[in-house]
């Protein structure tokens, strides 16, 4: 097993709203033969980056650890896994062009997946995030010519994802008035990983990803707390269970998995069940696993869906 890091620098990035580095880094890990091989892009959910899969975790295996185990089990054969670098100022990305924070979509689909096909000449490619990144296995998969989705908690329906955070928000966005404030503020704190930080960091970063123009618009007033009904129709028409209606057709022939936690702590298991019966209605062959679980700590789950990626790939 081979680590190869890459370094891309982004025309798609070059000039994004909060000058974050447009020179991105890409770690590829390779099992064995890089001809004729299945690629697995993953994306790492908010406030992590993909990179951060190879680091050293005493109680847990790295996905590093995980591919290299799996193979010499003979799980999985020789692949190529893709952990792009996609952070950002504002804590992490949703994997969508945005006038707001950058176009980080066309950064992965016009630059990095071309790149990789041809370096590693990849005959299949598969997709697979968990929380955001599963969102953005479920948007990007749904939407171009990847032949196989692994999601995992991925962030769907929105009125139980999101809306439940916005009034613990309110009064710590407050405190600076704007977002871009906020920021500034966030970043200066040493004990940032509070969980009031994180969540009003998280609503911001959101905002940028989800609102329709180039500024950072909040779903709803910092003085008194009501929903902007246009801007909060913007984020719905971005929901997982709003758009696949019209992608349907592009799902048909793909390998999908899906799975979540029964006690999701962002109550993603109830948007994940609306897709699961949506592509059962549309009669879209898929596996759906619910396991006994939250949101955290559910890295153990990717031993089911790298095997299940790496067998569909296989037989593209």
């Amino acid at each position: 097993m081979e680590i190869e890091y890459l370094e891309i620098e982004s025309d798609y990035l070059r000039d994004n709203p909060w000058k974050d580095t447009y020179k991105r880094k890409v770690a590829v890990v390779t099992t064995g033969s890089t001809e004729d091989i299945p690629g697995i892009l993953y994306l790492s959910g908010y406030f992590s980056t993909s990179l951060t899969q190879l680091n050293l975790d005493p109680l847990s295996e790295s996905l590093k650890d995980r591919v290299g185990r799996l193979y010499a089990e003979r799980n999985i054969g020789d692949l190529a896994l893709i952990l792009p670098d996609t952070f950002t100022s504002l804590g992490g990305n949703q994997y969508l062009d945005s006038k707001a924070i950058g176009l980080y979509e066309s950064f992965l689909m016009k630059e990095l997946v071309p790149l990789v096909r041809e370096k590693y000449q990849i005959t299949s490619l598969g997709v697979m995030g968990k929380s955001s990144g599963g969102y953005g296995a479920l948007h990007l998969g749904s939407k171009y010519d990847f032949q196989a989705i692994a999601i995992h908690s991925a962030d769907a329906y929105f009125e139980y994802a999101y809306l439940p955070l916005f009034p613990r928000v309110i009064q710590t966005l407050r405190r600076t008035g704007t977002p871009k404030d906020f920021v500034s503020m966030f970043w200066a704190q040493q004990d940032r990983k509070r969980r009031d930080l994180l969540d009003a960091m998280m609503i911001i970063g959101l905002s940028a990803f989800y609102s329709p123009t180039e500024n950072v618009e909040l779903p709803f007033e910092l003085e008194t707390g009501r929903i902007r009904e246009e801007v909060w129709r913007h984020w719905l028409s971005l929901d997982p269970v709003r758009f696949l209606e019209e992608r349907k057709e592009k799902l048909r022939g793909k390998s999908i998995y899906i799975d979540v936690g029964d006690r999701d702590d962002f109550h993603l298991q109830y948007g994940n069940r609306i897709i699961h019966e949506m592509l059962n209605n549309w009669k879209i062959a898929h596996v759906y696993e619910e396991f006994h679980g939250g949101h955290m700590n559910t890295s153990y789950r990717y031993d089911v869906s790298l095997v299940y990626l790496y067998e569909n790939l296989k037989a593209k």
